[in-house]
Parts: C-alpha cells; sequence; structure tokens
C-alpha cells in the first residue's frame, strides 16, 4: 500500500473518530476532567504486602507433565491505604479464594511445564468498565467503540518474559469475553508455558487491544518466577543467598497511581490535542504503590535481603537508592529481565524502566537497631529531560528486629557471589541488522489563550508503520539478529520485543537532524530504497558499552533519546511452535515487540513479527 494512500485512510478514520468522540461524549457523559492531586494519606502506616503464590489444581491428563493452574479474571474491591475509601480493582486470582491484588504469583521450575486456564469473569458493558471516562475513541481497539471495537470486558494475557509459543503469547487481538466473543487472533483459554529458559522473575500481565494502558494499572499485572538447578531460591551455585520467598527474599512491584477523592483510581480524561481529545502521551501518578499499597513500610532486620524489583509503571523510570542518615547505601544487582548476571555490580542507584527487572541484594547487617531505611526515586518524569519527579520516597524500612537466634543469615556476601557465565551472542553471518526507527508524529495541540500554537505529539511509530499496518518484519528460525533502535523522539523508551532474550551490544550518538530529514525523505518517496538513510552515515563517536548490569540476558531495553542502541537475540522456539506451524507458508506465527511505555504501546508504538521456518 502506498504511503499516501495509507495516511488518506487514517485521516478518514481520524475524522470519522473524532466526530464519534464529540457526539459519545454527549450520550455516554465522558466529559473531560482536569486532574486533581491524591487526596492526603499518611505514609508509612501499610505494611508491605507479599502477593499470594498461587495454589495448583490437579488435572487429570495434565498434571502427570505440567503444573496446572486455573486464573481467574475479576473485578473486586481494594484499599490502597488506610486512608483511602475503596475502589474497583480488575485483577487475577483463583476460583474460590479472595482476589488478591497483585497476585496470584506463580513460582515455576525451569525445565517443568505450567499450564494455566484462565477465566474471564470480568463484568460486562461500557457502564461497568472503572475509567470508562478516560476511554478515547480515536484509539484503535478502544474499549466499545469504533470499527472493529474491542468490548471493556475483553482479555488476554501475555507473559511477560516468557519463551512462547505464538499462539500461547497473548498478542492484543488473542482476546477473548465470558460471553464467547473473541479477537481476530483468538486461539485458547489455556496457555502452556514450556519453561524452557534459566531462572528468573517474569511477570503476567492483560494485553488487549486498545486497553493496555487500562486494565494493568486496574490490576491485571502479577509475578512468575522461575527458579533452576543453578538457582533454586536459597542457594545460587551452592552458595547461600536470602531465602524464605516473602521474607527475606522479596518481590517489589512498583507503580504510580493517582486517586480520586473516594479512593478511586483516577486517569486522565483530557488529552492534547484534538486529533485525539481524551489519550495522554504518558501517564505520571502522584503516589508510589508498591505491591498494591500506597506508601508502605517494611519491618527488617539487620540482614541481608533479596529484592525482585520490577517496575511496572505506565511510564515512570524510577532511579532508586536507599538511604539512611543521609547516607546512600550500596547494593548488588546479581540479574536481570532473563537471568543471573555473569558478575554481582555494586550500585548506589539503580535506573528501571517500565517493564524492566532487577535482582538485587542489598545488606542491612551493619544498619543500628532503630534506623529506617528509605527506597527513593529521583528519575525526571519523562525521563530523561523531563521535570523533577512527583513520586519521590517510595517505601520506609523499618531495621527494627533482632535476627532470631534460631534463624541466622548464612547467605554469602553478594560481592563474593559466584555467578554463572553469560556467553555474549554473535549474529549469525550473512544476516543484516535490522533498523527500527523510533520517531514521533507531531500535530497542533489544543489552543492556549495567550500562547502561540505548539505542537504535540499526536503518536509514536516504529519504521513509521502502524500497528495494523502489514507485517514488514520476517525472521528465519535459529537466526541470531541485531537489531538498532533508532531513537529519533527526545524520550527514552523501554523496547520489548516478545519471545527473545536480548543482549545489549553497545549504544552511539547519532545526528538526529540529519538522519530525520533523510528519514522523511525516504517516507515521504514511498519508501523507494535508494533513499533510505544508511546509519552509518550518521554516527557520532565510538559506541557505548552496555552498563554492567546489562551485560546478562534482558527483554526490555532502554533505548535512549539521540542514540542508536543496538541489541542481539537468538530467535529459537519451543517446542510447542510445532502447533503453530504452517507448512505452505513456513510460518510459526506472529509476536509483537513494541514500546512498555504502556500509552505509546497503545497508539501506536507497536508492531509484529513473524517467525519463519
Amino acid at each position: 500500500m502506498k504511503t499516501d494512500d495509507h495516511a488518506g485512510r487514517r485521516h478518514g478514520i481520524h475524522a470519522w473518530l473524532l466526530a464519534m468522540t464529540l457526539s459519545l461524549v454527549v450520550v455516554f457523559g465522558l466529559t473531560s476532567v482536569a486532574a486533581a492531586a491524591s487526596p492526603t494519606m499518611r505514609q508509612w502506616v501499610d505494611p508491605l504486602p507479599v502477593p499470594p503464590v498461587a495454589t495448583q489444581t490437579f488435572k487429570p491428563g495434565i498434571s502427570w507433565w505440567a503444573d496446572y493452574y486455573e486464573i481467574d479474571m475479576s473485578a473486586s474491591k481494594h484499599q490502597f491505604n488506610q486512608d483511602l475509601g475503596p475502589a474497583t480493582v480488575w485483577t487475577y486470582g483463583q476460583p474460590g479464594k479472595d482476589p488478591v491484588l497483585l497476585g496470584p504469583t506463580i513460582v515455576a521450575t525451569s525445565g517443568r511445564p505450567v499450564v494455566v486456564k484462565y477465566l474471564n469473569d470480568l463484568p460486562t458493558g461500557l457502564g461497568n468498565f472503572p475509567l470508562k471516562s478516560s476511554i478515547d475513541p480515536t484509539i484503535p481497539g478502544a474499549p466499545g467503540f469504533g470499527p472493529g471495537q474491542v468490548p471493556p470486558d475483553a482479555a488476554i494475557p501475555h507473559l511477560h518474559g516468557g519463551r512462547t509459543a505464538a499462539r500461547f503469547d497473548g498478542t492484543p487481538m488473542q482476546w477473548w469475553t465470558a460471553s464467547g466473543k473473541q479477537g481476530a487472533d483468538y486461539v485458547t483459554d489455556t496457555f502452556t508455558y514450556m519453561n524452557d529458559q534459566p531462572a528468573t522473575l517474569l511477570w503476567y500481565h492483560d494485553h488487549t487491544m486498545g486497553a493496555t494502558r487500562f486494565k494493568p494499572y486496574l490490576g491485571l499485572a502479577a509475578g512468575y518466577v522461575l527458579f533452576d538447578k543453578v538457582d533454586t531460591g536459597t542457594q545460587i551455585n551452592g552458595q547461600n543467598v536470602p531465602s524464605g520467598y516473602g521474607k527475606y527474599h522479596l518481590p517489589l512491584i512498583i507503580q504510580d497511581k493517582q486517586f480520586n477523592a473516594d479512593g478511586t483510581l483516577f486517569y486522565p480524561t483530557e488529552g492534547i490535542s484534538p486529533v485525539h481529545p481524551i489519550w495522554v502521551p504518558e501517564f505520571f501518578g502522584d503516589t508510589p504503590v508498591i505491591n498494591g499499597k500506597a506508601y508502605p513500610y517494611l519491618d527488617a532486620q539487620p540482614r541481608r535481603y533479596r529484592l525482585r524489583l520490577l517496575n511496572g509503571s505506565q511510564a515512570r523510570f524510577y532511579d532508586l537508592r536507599f538511604s539512611s542518615k543521609g547516607q546512600d547505601l550500596p547494593f548488588w544487582v546479581i540479574g536481570s529481565e532473563q537471568g543471573l548476571l555473569p558478575k554481582a555490580v555494586e550500585k548506589t542507584e539503580l535506573l528501571i524502566a517500565p517493564g524492566e527487572r532487577f535482582d538485587v541484594i542489598i545488606d542491612f547487617t551493619n544498619v543500628p537497631l532503630g534506623s529506617t531505611v528509605m527506597m527513593s526515586n529521583d528519575a525526571p518524569e519523562p525521563y530523561p529531560d523531563g521535570d523533577d519527579p512527583s513520586v519521590t520516597d517510595l517505601m520506609q524500612i523499618k531495621i527494627n528486629t533482632e535476627v532470631p537466634a534460631n534463624d541466622r543469615d548464612t547467605s554469602v556476601r553478594p560481592a563474593k557471589l559466584k555467578l554463572p557465565a553469560v556467553p555474549r551472542l554473535d549474529a549469525t553471518e550473512d544476516v543484516a541488522p535490522r533498523d527500527i526507527v523510533l520517531k514521533e508524529t507531531m500535530v497542533q495541540g489544543f489552543p492556549v489563550v495567550g500562547e502561540p500554537p505548539e505542537l504535540v505529539p499526536s503518536e509514536v511509530l516504529l519504521n513509521g508503520y502502524h500497528f495494523t499496518d502489514p507485517t514488514t518484519d520476517i525472521i528465519k528460525a535459529g537466526t541470531t539478529e541485531t537489531w538498532r533502535w533508532i531513537n529519533l523522539t527526545v524520550d527514552a523508551h523501554p523496547m520489548h520485543p516478545h519471545l527473545v532474550a536480548s543482549q545489549v551490544v553497545n549504544r552511539q550518538y547519532i545526528n538526529v537532524d540529519g538522519y530525520t530529514a533523510a528519514w522523511q525523505e525516504y517516507l515521504d518517496s514511498g519508501r523507494k530504497p535508494w533513499l533510505k538513510p544508511r546509519l552509518n552515515d550518521y554516527l557520532i563517536g565510538d559506541p557505548i558499552p552496555p552498563a554492567p548490569e546489562e551485560m546478562g540476558f534482558k527483554d526490555t531495553v532502554k533505548t535512549y533519546p539521540g542514540m542508536v542502541t543496538r541489541t542481539r537475540a537468538k530467535f529459537t522456539l519451543p517446542a510447542t511452535s510445532q502447533l503453530d506451524y504452517n507448512s505452505k507458508s513456513g510460518s510459526y506465527g506472529s509476536w509483537v515487540y513494541h514500546c512498555h511505555i504502556l500509552e505509546h504501546e497503545e497508539n501506536d508504538m507497536m508492531r509484529p513479527f513473524e517467525v519463519v521456518k
């Protein structure tokens, strides 16, 4: 399809959707309400919750070869802080048990498959959608609106970081509802995760078309912990580490949220341009929430703790610190999203982007009893050149309990921990690097009295394509590819390819103005191949090696503005991919890659890729 034809089609759809938006404001009462700060609440009055571990169910024909779970998705009430009223949340739970935000955590073993049957019990109808005033009908797949609409109660879980067959990946159009409606790519509601990957922290969250920015925010997100023979949860390579999941080995799922006066969840209802009058480019809440509680505290002992950090926020980067009496405490990063690092990395601050996870050991041994340690953040919003953060102090850690005589800390000092080697990947010969250009589309924003017109982003695209455009990334199974993420925007983007574990190769500055002009000329020409800019003509300076905490395998990579970030991944498939193999086309199916800033992902910073024989 020609670029100008495509642009015309999009323009026509946008015009229709904009007219629909204005009429729906009247019909459904979708009024725009200016953001108000969250109500005042006390800090450090709620203990840090630990999400419950999921309970297996015996299933004839399955339980002999896999762990079987039933996980339902339903609405419930949750109090985020003692001083807030109850909020309606949508969360994962287990039949016969009270749903808990965030949970339940699936604990699995590498090499032992997990089978999960997901039950959709979400309430039906737009009137029962808690954030209905925040729905922008101009966003493709907006719940309940427009051509190809996705029902508000549609759901599709995605195991983030899992090496899964296409049918079990949880891509946006694989959704289904309780009433039997199904997305165009629906295959099943029962997912097999082979767990043929090293020990690590994964997580599962909703990935429904047009609503991924809403549903994890409402609570459809939970942990998935994988152990193996190297990392058993109590030892790594035979050396003791802080253990007792939920005791000295703690998951910390970090989010930021905003609340209405009655304690319900707030999400913006006022956009920045007539093109998308309700959608916002990023949402930053004003209240930190960890494991489902706002401003929690942790009672701790003067010993070592293993913390599994997960950034589950919409758009917020966190530059994390642990400080006591004005001094930053050292901690050691031992792993990232796809497993352990080759060596422990000592840090006093750690930048973590949405979707990223880090495995950290912190030592409170020499912190005196009666002391407090503050877990805090000072990353700008948006990152890296935005405003000072509205969320700074995240959690208070109270060193107020002596180490019991019968439960001494026998863990190895993290600096002495022997971690397994992480081999570096080499690209497959004769496989060219794959360029992925990150670029915003700018439009005139809403007029402001007394101020000149301002250009604002209306979408963020990958290689100039929308999500629904035909697939252009075709990858041969078993090859190792180098992807070059060329960031022409002013923000950092955490890029997440499904299916694969990636390594950061390096980063390098580029001539943004020159590349942008050449890229636009290439698009305007209808993508004439000889006009496509050659990256090497725009490079500045020498490549910058990955940060030490990026030397392991990852599934979410920070791509900084004005730079090319090179990553490398081997496209191996799980055995279950044979279920999707099409002998005529040679295809094993389709996965996606996208930005994990959720407002970007949905408009329209996500693309499919196909793996073929």
